[in-house]
Parts: C-alpha cells; structure tokens; sequence
C-alpha cells in the first residue's frame, strides 16, 4: 500500500503501468486516454523485491499487487499524497498548479511549471521535512466545496 498518502482517496481503477511501478509512485494513464494523473497502492503485478536476511540476499520475491496482470497496478485517482515537487517551498500557495514530468509514459517528477507537462493535481500544503520541496500533493481536479 502506499505509504506516502496523507489524505484518504476514495476511488481507485486498475491502470497498465511501467514496468517496475512500485506502490507509492505517481502515474499518469497512457495518451490514449487522456493522460490522467493517479498514485499507485500497489505495486505492479510483476514487481519483485529482494530481502537480505544475515549474510544473504533473497531476490525475485513477488511484490505486485495480488491477482494482478504483471505491468498493472491499482491506481487512486484521487486523495492527496507527499511528493518532492521542484520548485515548491514553504513559500507556495496551496492550490498550487503540479505537473507530470514525464520521459514516454513514466512519470520522472512533479513540478510547479507547466510547458509541455499535463497536470497532475494540486498543492495540498508544503511539508518540507524530509526534503525542502516535499509537499501533500491533491491528485486531479480541485471542486470547490
């Protein structure tokens, strides 16, 4: 499950996702719909991790979500969610425009600047413990209550 949530998401689909994906990560869904911003909760089907236990190292342990496609993970495309966010500091506003960097379908980063980057979602507040730009990011649209 992702451990990086601070606000509880109340839907989730079932995305295809990069190779790898782990639990935690920040996605977008694929060009052909629509480029959708979302976190994965699990890892992807196909995941695997390694555990070292005394002076060995276990790898190949299945860690992808159960039941799931390898290269699929369940998705929340809503809640909030702590991310390093370039450019951000205690400075920023919430409600903040975040973007998706991206290199093909895998998101790289979040950022405050939008050129050529779809958007992901909005500042939730600044946290800047671990990180000087770590941030409670609301994924997708905003609706005002």
């Amino acid at each position: 499950m992702a451990l990086n949530m601070t606000r509880k998401y109340t839907k989730t689909e079932v995305w295809p996702v990069p190779d790898g994906t782990l639990s935690g990560a920040a996605v977008v869904s694929s060009s052909a719909s629509g480029r959708r911003p979302g976190v994965a909760l699990t890892s992807e089907g196909g995941a695997t991790r390694s555990e070292t236990v005394g002076p060995y190292t276990i790898s190949g342990i299945p860690a992808g979500g159960v039941g799931l496609l390898d290269s699929f993970a369940t998705v929340a495309i809503d809640g909030a969610f702590r991310f390093p966010v370039t450019g951000a500091s205690a400075s920023t506003a919430v409600n903040t425009p975040v973007y998706a960097v991206l290199s093909t379908d895998t998101v790289t980063s979040l950022t405050l600047t939008a050129s050529t980057n779809p958007p992901f979602g909005y500042i939730d507040r600044f946290i800047g413990e671990s990180g000087t730009t770590d941030c409670s990011v609301w994924v997708g649209d905003i609706v005002d209550a």
